[in-house]
């Protein structure tokens, strides 16, 4: 055992080449401690060299970590200047649109973000495609800079063609450093969070989850945002937060009106309110027997009442008769294409 009273600079004196040897013939005996924790015990020692020219192999291959990426407030200050994207995907659960991934677009000066369901990662391509020349003719806007990982559909050739004829710079993470491309990995964590608190209040099948994240970006570009002084990102971009219309509970009872009933038929449908039109100012309802979507405004709500009851406690291998309504099969479906903020792709 040592003596930690003994300074064994006391008994030492040379140059600081020999200082140094010293010191690591110290760390070495003593398990490799920090030489922070060295200067503690040996402070006389340390006052005749620096913990610049101090270093110990064996020390980084053990005990290496990542480096740590804290929050910033650095963001472009011109709307569409960089654009932060990620995928996420697949799930097993294929949506009534029949997708499996979504991609985010966000803007990193307003936080506003698009989103684009995929039935393929191969679509992301196309999916830029129509949100760049959204963004140009809509905003009068370009793109400069598109942030990304390093994900195969963002490497494409074809893709990165496209970039390079539009001048747009592609930058992109360091393999295995999710951290770098922190607004979008951060943003689609929040989507997931928010989409699936959606599926629970009302007990909906997991097969509507893509409807729920397409909500889910709907809302959050309409909550006030910390890093943008509590505006919204849809305040920033446009300078107002609106709605298309007033927003309802997702997954509650909806009666849609149907015009082409008989004299002795019933004159509404029993729905489920899945979301806000893209392209009409209307409510998008979903009526599970008949697999057929309604977009409409004479639409009346049961916003505290589910569509599907599903028992507290159900039977161990019980299925939810819905999604073997939907699924009997696994198989594309159409994909209605909708991004949150009411784009088409």
């Amino acid at each position: 055992m040592f003596d930690r009273t003994r300074d064994p600079s006391q008994a030492f004196f040379g140059n600081n080449k020999d200082v140094n040897q010293e010191i690591i013939q110290w760390h070495r005996r003593l398990g490799h401690p920090s030489f922070f924790v060295l200067k503690k015990l040996y402070p006389s020692l340390f006052s005749r060299t620096q913990f610049e020219s101090l270093f110990c192999d064996a020390c980084e291959y053990a005990k290496h970590t990542r480096n740590s990426y804290p929050l910033n407030n650095n963001r472009s200050t011109i709307p569409f200047m960089t654009i932060h994207s990620d995928i996420w995907g697949p799930t097993q659960t294929i949506s009534l649109s029949g997708s499996r991934w979504f991609v985010t677009f966000i803007d990193c000066c307003t936080r506003m973000t698009w989103v684009y369901l995929l039935k393929a990662k191969n679509e992301v391509f196309s999916c830029f495609q129509s949100f760049h020349k959204m963004i140009c003719n809509q905003f009068d806007a370009k793109i400069k800079i598109l942030r990304t990982d390093n994900g195969t559909e963002y490497m494409d050739k074809n893709f990165g063609a496209y970039l390079e004829s539009n001048g747009i710079v592609h930058q992109t993470s360091c393999p295995y450093t999710s951290a770098q491309n922190g607004v979008a990995e951060r943003k689609n964590r929040y989507l997931l969070e928010v989409a699936i608190s959606l599926l629970f209040t009302m007990n909906l099948p997991k097969t509507y989850w893509g409807d729920a994240i397409l909500v889910a970006a709907y809302l959050i570009n309409r909550m006030p945002l910390k890093i943008l002084d509590f505006q919204s990102p849809l305040e920033a971009l446009k300078g107002k937060n609106e709605y298309t219309v007033p927003p309802k509970v997702f997954g509650c009872v909806c009666f849609v009106h149907t015009r082409n009933a008989g004299k002795l038929d019933p004159r509404a449908l029993k729905c489920v309110f899945i979301g806000y039109s893209s392209t009409q100012k209307g409510y998008k309802c979903y009526h599970p027997p008949s697999r057929r979507f309604f977009v409409s405004m004479d639409v009346t709500f049961r916003e505290s009442e589910s569509y599907f009851d599903i028992p507290s406690s159900p039977l161990q291998g019980e299925r939810n008769k819905e999604e073997e309504v939907i699924f009997p099969s696994v198989g594309p479906l159409v994909d209605i294409g909708e991004s949150e903020n009411g784009e088409k792709v």
